[in-house]
């Protein structure tokens, strides 16, 4: 009977043994639930964060279209745009410089040459004589242009026997133009080569009949050279052709005067001056 009690006593201590161990596994069970849940939670976050930074660029940019650029990005933008326009603005300047100092020679030559005519016509002939000097250096010696527009830059520097010289070869290239053989017969009259200028001022005429001044000229070199009643006709010729210009009565009366025909000359010089002073009261009028 004792045994029995005592096995008894010893059932009732393992039942509850393994009752208390289920109690005590139960919250075991439920934290490995808990873990599990939290695992799952923590495996959606970092999926979600995965997926978000492996959407495609397409979303992205229709994201960025919505929301606009940000900041950075408009100064970035900013930037750009502005060393597009120095680059813009420095290649530009860069592409000036080549074309007249980098450039091939022909691009160099003419600018040389251009820029020639532009001092002539501000009457800067010393920096034109320069320039065509300069562009003939580069082997154009055989343009009679050129060379007629060098010998005219001298002429009009006073430098007579250096503007003859190149009035001269550009008269080897083009032997029947009516204003090289005119400057040079020109020229020799201020050289007083009386003779000569006439030989080339009458070939100018008979190109050129109707060029007043050419006329004065060949007057001029005839009293020069003693040639009066030959002078007197083609002073006549050049009052003629430009009735209006003073400078011509005047050479016609001193003609007369050195000739003692007193009358005639007055009479030129009373037109001369009426010349003049319609000169300047049409100026007065402007």
């Amino acid at each position: 009977m004792e045994e029995l009690k005592k096995h008894k006593i010893h059932a009732d201590i393992d039942e509850k043994k393994l009752h208390h161990a289920a109690v005590e596994e139960a919250p075991a069970a439920d934290d490995a639930d808990t873990d599990t849940d939290d695992a799952e939670e923590t495996e959606t976050v970092v999926v979600k964060k995965v997926k978000k930074h492996t959407r495609s660029r397409k979303v992205v940019e229709e994201e960025n279209v919505k929301t606009g650029p940000s900041i950075n990005e408009k100064l970035k933008i900013a930037a750009h745009v502005s060393m597009s326009t120095a680059e813009r603005i420095i290649g530009g300047l860069t592409n000036a410089y080549q074309s007249v100092f980098v450039a091939p020679e022909a691009t160099k030559e003419n600018f040389l040459k251009e820029q020639g005519y532009k001092f002539f016509q501000k009457g800067d002939f010393e920096k034109a004589r320069d320039s065509f000097l300069e562009y003939l250096d580069t082997g154009k010696d055989q343009d009679a242009d050129l060379l007629y527009m060098i010998g005219v830059c001298h002429k009009n520097l006073d430098e007579f026997k250096e503007a003859l010289e190149y009035l001269r070869k550009a008269e080897k290239l083009e032997a029947e133009d009516p204003n090289i053989i005119t400057e040079i017969g020109d020229c020799l009259l201020t050289l007083e080569e009386y003779p000569e200028a006439i030989s080339y001022l009458l070939k100018a005429a008979d190109i050129h009949p109707d060029h007043a001044d050419i006329y004065y000229h060949l007057g001029t070199c005839h009293e020069k050279t003693e040639q009066v009643e030959e002078a007197k006709k083609f002073y006549k010729k050049a009052i003629d052709l430009e009735p209006r210009e003073a400078v011509y009565y005047q050479a016609l009366g001193f003609l007369y005067e050195s000739t003692g025909n007193h009358k005639d000359a007055i009479v030129c010089f009373k037109k001369a001056m009426d010349m003049e002073k319609g000169k300047k009261r049409g100026g007065s009028k402007q």
